[in-house]
């Protein structure tokens, strides 16, 4: 201050270097923050001015209130969060709701499956499909020219040795049709599988999973068939025995019996030849392990299984019967006309029946594979608590998307399962 009573001037007039502009001392501050809206720090805001009031929360998709979950959460295919009573919902990331399964979600997922995948399911079906047609018909064809009509002994020579030849070509033909229907199927149990996670599948990427399985399903299709072939032969045996010693009558009775004991053996089968080929491609174990824990899967629930089976059988075999049966109405002999050839039927009214035949099979085989698959999944979810595992892969997925290598190793068993870590580094 000067003797005069005055302040000096400042030595920082611009104010820069933090001192008062020229003329100000002390340094002049705003009255205040500047608000908009009159000052009112809460005004515009949900609160409508006043902090303290109570804003009514959102209403979620259930009717329930919710208070704001965080923009992006929860992902797709998750449920809103809401307050309210009741157990908490499934997350559905692909076709099917990651938990337990009734009738209705089996075959929904299945016809869901479907249609998310409709190249492979129905595309690739059609094309292994008439394949193996075509060679069961042009197995057949040869007994088409054979007249059953007033033959002598050299026809009938000539008709036995067509019928040899043509046995043998059916059974090549047959294990051509065994080896591409069962590599199709490993092909839609992959399908069905990466689709409960809302997965798009091409036919390649599913047939470099299922290639290196295609030797143990062939493996567990001969098992299979041992399984139901030894016994029935032996029993068969017994029949013929009882009707050489005991008679015709002997014989029709043990006959009826064997038939019964064969028919509750196969429906007793079911559960566990059906879980055996999902169980043999996703957890990559060998024919007797899948049939093994397959059995050990259906244990638990046999009842529920075998009727849900059944009844998928039943279904689909209605189906593909009332597709077929009326491509051959018109190709067989009317009653007490004599055929025409071995077979029954003529070159146009065979290949008319082998269309109606590959139809129904293209039409069915995409839907019962899939219950199939769903059927085991469901099984897994309840007898190994396997729910928790399909959540956490789901929320990964969701949150890290899916892996570019090894996507399907969620499916192992459990103990050799790899750890949670060498997924996050897939990721």
């Amino acid at each position: 201050m000067n003797s005069d009573g005055t302040n000096p001037p400042s030595q920082d007039p611009a104010g820069q270097n933090g001192g008062a502009p020229q003329g100000a001392y002390p340094p002049a501050y705003p009255e205040g923050p500047v608000y908009p809206q009159g000052g009112n720090p809460y005004a515009g805001s949900p609160y409508g001015g006043n902090p303290y009031a109570q804003v009514p929360p959102a209403q979620g998709p259930a009717g329930g209130p919710y208070y704001g979950a965080p923009q992006g959460y929860p992902p797709p295919g998750y449920p809103q969060p809401a307050y309210g009573w009741g157990p908490p919902q499934a997350p559905k990331p692909g076709i099917v709701p990651l938990r337990p399964l009734d009738l209705g979600e089996l075959y929904n997922g299945a016809f869901a499956a479907i249609r998310m995948n409709p190249g492979v399911m129905v595309g690739l079906t059609a094309v292994v499909v008439v394949l193996t047609q075509v060679l069961t018909f042009l197995a057949q064809l040869p007994l088409t020219r054979f007249a059953v009509g007033d033959m002598d002994g050299d026809d009938a020579s000539e008709i036995a040795a067509a019928a040899f030849a043509n046995v043998g070509a059916g059974i090549a033909t047959s294990l051509i049709a065994v080896v591409a229907t069962w590599a199709l199927t490993g092909i839609l149990t992959i399908v069905v599988a990466r689709s409960m996670f809302g997965n798009r599948v091409s036919a390649g990427s599913a047939w470099q999973a299922v290639a290196p399985r295609l030797l143990p399903l062939i493996g567990l299709v001969l098992l299979q068939a041992l399984i139901f072939v030894v016994p029935a032969l032996l029993l068969v045996g017994v029949v013929v025995a009882v009707g050489v010693a005991g008679g015709a009558g002997a014989a029709v009775a043990v006959g009826l019996v064997v038939f019964l004991v064969l028919f509750i053996a196969s429906l007793a089968a079911i559960p566990t030849f059906s879980l055996a080929t999902p169980v043999l491609v996703l957890e990559r174990r060998g024919p007797i392990d899948a049939l093994k824990h397959a059995f050990e899967l259906q244990k638990q629930g046999f009842w529920r299984l075998l009727g849900i089976l059944f009844l998928t059988y039943l279904l689909t075999g209605i189906v593909a019967g009332m597709v077929s049966v009326p491509f051959g109405m018109g190709t067989v002999p009317s009653a007490g006309a004599a055929a025409d050839n071995v077979v029954g039927m003529s070159v146009v009214g065979l290949a008319v029946a082998t269309v109606g035949v590959a139809i129904g099979q293209i039409l069915t085989m995409p839907f019962s594979a899939a219950v199939q698959t769903l059927v085991y999944a469901d099984q897994r979810m309840r007898r190994e608590t396997f729910v928790s595992a399909l959540q956490g892969e789901a929320a990964r997925r969701a949150q890290w998307g899916t892996p570019p290598a090894g996507q399907d190793d969620i499916w192992l068993p459990l103990s050799s399962a790899p750890p949670v870590t060498s997924w996050d580094a897939a990721y």
